[in-house]
């Protein structure tokens, strides 16, 4: 998984495609702090289905009240020390390959954190983050316990037993998963190739 190691010197790298332990390789958007001279670093990441450049309404704070933009929400965790990492989730937007929901996160979280773990600029520690999917993202990755995922922010999602609640609730497929599904699909390659 050789890829071209950005320099913490500059501000962020976008588009890095980082390939998958299939050869599928994702779209990536790395931050970092401001300024050369930085040693190695803990590094941030979500991984979303959602577009790593879209803001998400959940993204403010009490000091912050109006949602911050991706690029905001990056320099918000460059200032406190990290390497930030967005992440377009498999088959979706700059990514390539395939997306089947819930399929292949584990291995695609995984395969990313150790790629990050293994850069220059990142001193070995990986948190991730996000709400919804990125963060069944974050507990699918988990299961495979990568050796660098230092700790994990799971807001609103991320389920232990899909069966019993999070996509069925006691084996009957809940609702807004079919929302969801269909709402995302709107935004899918399929539609805009073939409204």
């Amino acid at each position: 998984m050789s890829v071209a190691n950005p320099r913490p010197a500059d501000a962020a790298v976008r588009d890095l495609m980082v390939p998958m332990r299939d050869g599928v390789r994702f779209a990536t958007d790395v931050f970092f702090p401001q300024g050369a001279g930085r040693g190695p670093l803990p590094a941030l990441l979500e991984r979303t289905p959602y577009d790593k450049r879209e803001a998400r309404v959940n993204e403010y704070t009490l000091n912050h009240p109006e949602v911050f933009g991706r690029e905001e929400l990056a320099r918000f965790f460059t200032d406190a020390g990290f390497a930030v990492v967005f992440q377009d989730c498999r088959g979706r937007y700059g990514s390539e390959g395939r997306f089947t929901k819930y399929r292949g996160e584990a291995e695609d979280g995984f395969d990313t954190i150790d790629w990050i773990a293994r850069q220059d600029w990142c001193d070995g520690q990986v948190a991730t983050m996000g709400m919804s999917y990125s963060a069944h993202t974050q507990m699918a990755a988990a299961c495979l316990n990568p050796p660098a995922l230092a700790a994990m922010i799971c807001d609103c999602g991320g389920f232990s037993n899909a069966y019993q609640g999070g996509i069925r609730f006691g084996g009957a497929l809940e609702l807004k998963q079919v929302t969801s599904a269909f709402r995302h699909a709107l935004r899918s390659r399929a539609a805009a190739a073939d409204p």
